[in-house]
């Protein structure tokens, strides 16, 4: 009866687009947080090591929350087989590890106005690689549009006087490219694995060994990260529980929608980030460019769901 109200609910129109708003709200939220979490944490801008140990933590926690609300509710924390076991590892590299250590070097090596239209291209790339997977997920001329309205919506957000402008730098904007392939792959893997298994299990696992592998890789370069204090610890932990809730909704999402029509909310993420960077960070929200870039962003979004 449980499986058939969840179903119901994640197919429902109206709770999907809420649902999907709320998770790119939670995302956004992401953006300056973190840039608070630097601060707390004493990281400083070029410390692409000591970022990942941050990440690390941040999914570690994640990970550990979801498994004990799974124990809470009575069920099996544990891979239902080895080959299960394989494929949440394989899910933790691509899906948390790949993307996060391409993201923080290419973010290191490129300006930030290209790291988050670069970022964005994830919803073309799903878009994209869907095609190729699901038989009943293909590209379409709305589709395409959608997608394009939705992306001039990133550029909107991100321009400034002098234009996007540098050259193009493999260890930043192609490691940035490559993050985002890892995304879109890890998001397309994780819709097929959370068919046959619990939302919870697959996320908290992933979540896990991507997280201890991030660690490790920021404390073999000799990074160190201490929580100090009870403002580190409540920030670390908001960032966590906003990581476990947004991936175990979303991933719910995946399961019981088409990618093509889902991922297009992706394009409020960067705006929700510019919104709440306002008020938590004290940025300039109100400018014509902001609302701009909302509308393309909606409208995009519109187009593809129609």
């Amino acid at each position: 009866m449980l499986k058939f109200n969840v179903q119901k609910i994640f197919t429902t129109k109206k709770y999907i687009v809420l649902l999907a708003i709320l998770c790119t709200f939670l995302w956004g939220s992401a953006y300056p947080v973190i840039k608070l979490g630097y601060d707390i944490f004493d990281i400083q801008s070029n410390d692409s090591f000591l970022k990942l140990i941050f990440a690390g933590y941040r999914f570690l926690v994640a990970g550990i929350i979801l498994m004990i609300i799974q124990k809470l509710m009575g069920k099996s924390i544990m891979p239902k087989s080895v080959s299960d076991f394989k494929s949440f590892v394989f899910l933790g590299i691509v899906y948390t590890l790949m993307q996060y250590v391409f993201l923080y070097i290419g973010m290191a090596n490129t300006t930030g106005v290209k790291s988050s239209i670069l970022g964005s291209l994830s919803s073309f790339i799903n878009i994209v690689l869907v095609h190729f997977v699901y038989k009943d997920d293909k590209l379409s001329t709305k589709k395409i549009i959608g997608c394009a309205i939705g992306f001039l919506s990133i550029i909107v957000l991100n321009f400034q006087g002098g234009g996007i402008g540098g050259s193009f730098k493999l260890m930043g904007d192609g490691f940035l490219i490559f993050s985002a392939l890892m995304g879109s792959i890890g998001s397309i893997y994780n819709k097929n694995l959370v068919k046959t298994n619990d939302v919870f299990v697959t996320t908290a696992w992933q979540l896990i060994f991507g997280s201890l592998m991030l660690i490790a890789i920021g404390k073999s370069a000799g990074g160190t990260l201490h929580i100090a204090s009870a403002e580190s610890g409540i920030l670390l932990l908001y960032m966590a529980l906003l990581s476990s809730v947004a991936l175990v909704v979303w991933s719910t999402l995946y399961k019981y929608n088409k990618v093509g029509k889902i991922t297009m909310y992706n394009f409020l993420t960067p705006i929700f980030g510019a919104i709440l960077s306002a008020f938590l960070l004290g940025e300039t929200i109100f400018e014509v460019k902001n609302l701009v870039a909302l509308v393309l962003a909606c409208t995009g979004i519109w187009i593809v769901n129609k």
